[in-house]
């Protein structure tokens, strides 16, 4: 188990996430960011993302679904290398029983565009419990990993089953997008792996006592 990104790739520093992050640049920068958005509320076939998309468009005055509409919206952003394949390709969504779901580097994206994270805890909670799972098999699976590492990896453990974990997530994401981390390049897995370690750096000085 390593807690170490290799072979990542930087951008320059800017401010603007949409500068920084490929998928969110030109044309295609609206309908990607709806996308995630959408599934922080939730799984939701093509069809729902695209009734989501439709409806929060900002040239929408009074939304009403306009299932024409809808369908282009389906047609541009499920055909071959476009939206969805994107962000699927660059480990932000997957696709399971007819339904796209968030990763947990999507989930951290996505999070940065809500000002509060409160109201998206219950629609994420399975996203996060299996997240823990994942977490306690890599922990378990390394019989070479100290007892210290251990013990602080299990107390992080307990912070991804909180609601404090999503402000955590949105905040550290954040945080690496303005190191100039390209997270179009991390793999899922080493978002991940990034994100215990900053857990356990965080926690392991406050189970022991020890300045931060």
């Amino acid at each position: 188990m390593t807690f170490l990104l290799l072979k990542v790739s930087y951008l320059p520093r800017r401010e603007d996430r949409s500068q920084l992050l490929g998928i969110f640049q030109g044309k295609k920068r609206e309908n990607n960011e709806s996308i995630l958005k959408s599934l922080a509320f939730g799984a939701k076939t093509t069809n729902q993302i695209a009734e989501y998309i439709f409806l929060n468009r900002k040239t929408i005055v009074k939304p009403k679904v306009n299932r024409n509409e809808v369908k282009k919206t389906v047609s541009i952003i499920s055909r071959k290398e476009s939206r969805l394949e994107e962000l699927e390709t660059k480990g932000y969504i997957y696709h399971k029983d007819k339904l796209w779901n968030l990763t947990l580097k999507g989930l951290g994206v996505a999070l940065t565009f809500f000002d509060s994270v409160e109201l998206i805890y219950p629609k994420v909670e399975p996203l996060l419990n299996s997240t823990v799972q994942d977490f306690m098999k890599q922990i378990d699976k390394n019989p070479t990993l100290p007892t210290i590492l251990a013990l602080g990896s299990r107390e992080g453990a307990k912070l991804f089953e909180s609601p404090q974990f999503l402000q955590l997530l949105k905040d550290l994401t954040n945080e690496l997008v303005r190191q100039g981390l390209d997270l179009d390049q991390v793999s899922k897995e080493n978002f991940f792996a990034t994100l215990a370690g900053r857990i356990l750096q965080i926690y392991l000085p406050k189970m022991f006592g020890l300045s931060y």
